[in-house]
C-alpha cells in the first residue's frame, strides 16, 4: 500500500512538472506571433515562469507548516492543482485580446513578455505550490506508520518528488516543440496541459478520500477541488470549439499562417509567421510566379547572371526559388531552413504540388550547414531568412558575410529597413554589408528614407541597385555587428509597422 501511495505521489508530481513546462513553451509560441521571438523574450518569459515556480515553492512550503494531517495535506495540494488548472483556463480565454492589447499599448516586446509570464506564471505558482503539500503528506503518513512498516524518510521524500518533477518538465519542454504542437496544434496541446493538471488535482482529491480524518471540511473541499477541476476540462474544451482562433500550421520551429488571395485577376496564396504584418512568401498559380517586389528583383538579377547553381539562405514559402525552379530546370537550387517539416506544408498548402525537382530542400541552420560544408560552391546565393519580423542576425556579423564570400561570388540578400542614417537596426546591417564588400556593395531601396520597406543588398551591380557608399544615408559611425558583440539584438525589438 506505502509503495502505491508513493507511485500516486509521483505520477502526480510528474503530471504537475509536465504540464508547468510545457505552458511555457506555449507561452512562448503564442506570444511569438505578437511580439516576436528572440533569446530577450525568450529568456524573460523563462524567468518570469521560474519565479512562478519558486514563489509556489515558497508558498507551498509554508502553508504546510498549519497542515497536521496527511489528509488535510492532499486536499490543499488538490485544491492548489485545481486552482493551477483554472487559472489556466481563464488565461487560454483572455490570451489573446490581452497579447493584441500589450501588443497596441507598448512599444516594448520586453514589457509585453513580461505581461505574457506573468499571465501564465498564475498558474504555475499554483501548480508548484503542490509539491511540498505532497511532500509534507508523505512525511506525515510516514510518522504515522507503525514502526515496523517500511516508511519513506523526509530528504528521500523531498528528493523523489523534486527529481519526478524534474524529470516531467523535461518531458514537458521537449515534447511539446517537438511532438505536440506539430501534431496535435497549440490550443489542443494547452488543454491536454490543462488536462494534466486536473488529473492531478482529481488524483490528489481521489487519494485524500482514503485518508481517515475527524476534519468536519474535508467533504466540502473534496467537491470544491472536483468542481474547480472539472470546470477548468469544461471552460477550455468550450473555448477550443466556439472560438475558432487560427494559430498556423504548428511545427517544431514556428507557426506558419496561410491566406488565398486574388492578384491582377489571378488565385495567389501568402504564407507569413506574422499575420496581418508582413508576408514572407507570396505565390501566383498560374503563371508559377512569385508576386513580391524583391523576388521580382532577385529573379531578374539571376536571369542576368544565368547561373548554374543556386542556394537560397531561408525559405518561407519558397516562391522565388520555385519560380526560378520552374522556369530554368536545368538549374540546380539547394534551399536551407532550420524548419525541416517546412516542405510538408508548401506542398500541401501554399504550392499544392510537389516543390520543383531541380530544387534540394535541407533542414538545417544555414550558417551552420554551411560552416560544416565550407567547400560548397554556388554561382548564386540569396539571404532571405527571418526571424519573424527581422532578419536571422547571425547570417549578417561580419564573420558570417566574410565566410559566405567564400561559397558564391553573387550574394543577395532581402532585409526590412529604412534606408535612415538614425534607424540603428538597418544601419548595422549596412554597416556590416559594407566593411566585408567595400567597393562593391550595392542596394536598393524603393521608397524613401523614412519609410520601412524591404531593401536588396548586392555584392555586385544588381539591376536598379546604386552603391552603398554613394547612397548618402550610410551612417559610417555604427558600431560592426560581430559574432562577440550581438549588436542587432539592441535593435530588434522595435515596433515595426505593417508594411
Amino acid at each position: 500500500m506505502q509503495k502505491k501511495v508513493l507511485g500516486i505521489c509521483l505520477v502526480i508530481a510528474l503530471l504537475e512538472g509536465f504540464a508547468g513546462l510545457g505552458i511555457e513553451i506555449y507561452a512562448i509560441r503564442i506570444s511569438a506571433t505578437y511580439i516576436g521571438s528572440s533569446i530577450s523574450i525568450t529568456g524573460v518569459i523563462l524567468a518570469m515562469v521560474l519565479i512562478a515556480i519558486a514563489v509556489g515553492y515558497w508558498y507551498g512550503g509554508r502553508l504546510s507548516q498549519d497542515i497536521d494531517t496527511p489528509k488535510q495535506a492532499l486536499l490543499k495540494a488538490g485544491h492548489v492543482l485545481s486552482l493551477s488548472a483554472i487559472s489556466h483556463a481563464i488565461a487560454c480565454i483572455i490570451q489573446l485580446p490581452l497579447l493584441a492589447m500589450m501588443t497596441a499599448s507598448t512599444d516594448s516586446p520586453i514589457l509585453a513578455a513580461i505581461g505574457v509570464g506573468l499571465l501564465f506564471g498564475v498558474g504555475l505558482a499554483f501548480g508548484s505550490t503542490a509539491i511540498p503539500l505532497i511532500t509534507q503528506f508523505l512525511s506525515l503518513k510516514h510518522k504515522r506508520l507503525d514502526s515496523d512498516d517500511q516508511g519513506v524518510d523526509a530528504g528521500k521524500n523531498a528528493g523523489m518528488m523534486v527529481a519526478v518533477t524534474t524529470v516531467g518538465s523535461v518531458l514537458g519542454s521537449t515534447l511539446t516543440p517537438i511532438v505536440l504542437l506539430p501534431y496535435i496544434g497549440l490550443m489542443s496541446s494547452l488543454a491536454l496541459f490543462i488536462a494534466a493538471l486536473a488529473i492531478s488535482a482529481w488524483l490528489c482529491t481521489k487519494l485524500a478520500k482514503h485518508m481517515t480524518s475527524d476534519e468536519p471540511s474535508s467533504q466540502s473541499m473534496q467537491t470544491l477541488n472536483h468542481m474547480l477541476a472539472l470546470s477548468a476540462v469544461v471552460v477550455t474544451a468550450a473555448f477550443i470549439i466556439l472560438n475558432k482562433v487560427d494559430t498556423g500550421y504548428q511545427t517544431a520551429t514556428g507557426a506558419w499562417f496561410i491566406n488565398q488571395v486574388v492578384i491582377d485577376d489571378n488565385l495567389a496564396v501568402t504564407i507569413t509567421d506574422k499575420p496581418g504584418k508582413s508576408t514572407s512568401s507570396c505565390w501566383i498559380y498560374l503563371p508559377k510566379k512569385n508576386c513580391h517586389w524583391y523576388g521580382n528583383i532577385t529573379v531578374q538579377a539571376i536571369d542576368e547572371l544565368n547561373p548554374d547553381s543556386l542556394v537560397f539562405l531561408g525559405g518561407a514559402g519558397m516562391g522565388t526559388p520555385s519560380e526560378v525552379a520552374h522556369h530554368n530546370p536545368k538549374m540546380a537550387l539547394t534551399v536551407i531552413d532550420i524548419d525541416k517539416d517546412l516542405p510538408e506544408i508548401i506542398e500541401a498548402h501554399f504550392l499544392k504540388a510537389p516543390i520543383a525537382p531541380n530544387i534540394e530542400f535541407i533542414g538545417d541552420d544555414a550558417r551552420g550547414y554551411l560552416t560544416r560544408h565550407r567547400d560548397a560552391r554556388y554561382d548564386f546565393m540569396l539571404i532571405d531568412a527571418f526571424q519573424g519580423r527581422h532578419v536571422a542576425g547571425n547570417l549578417y556579423t561580419v564573420e558570417a558575410l566574410t565566410q559566405f564570400q567564400d561559397n558564391s561570388n553573387h550574394i543577395m540578400a532581402n532585409v526590412i529597413g529604412m534606408p535612415n542614417p538614425a534607424h540603428g537596426y538597418s544601419q548595422t546591417i549596412f554597416k556590416n554589408w559594407y566593411e566585408v564588400f567595400g567597393d562593391s556593395a550595392y542596394i536598393l531601396t524603393k521608397n524613401d528614407s523614412d519609410t520601412l520597406q524591404n531593401i536588396m543588398l548586392c555584392n555586385f551591380d544588381c539591376p536598379g541597385s546604386q552603391r552603398l557608399a554613394q547612397a548618402g544615408f550610410l551612417n559610417e559611425d555604427q558600431p560592426l555587428h560581430t559574432d562577440d558583440v550581438p549588436r542587432l539584438d539592441r535593435y530588434l525589438y522595435r515596433s515595426i509597422e505593417r508594411l
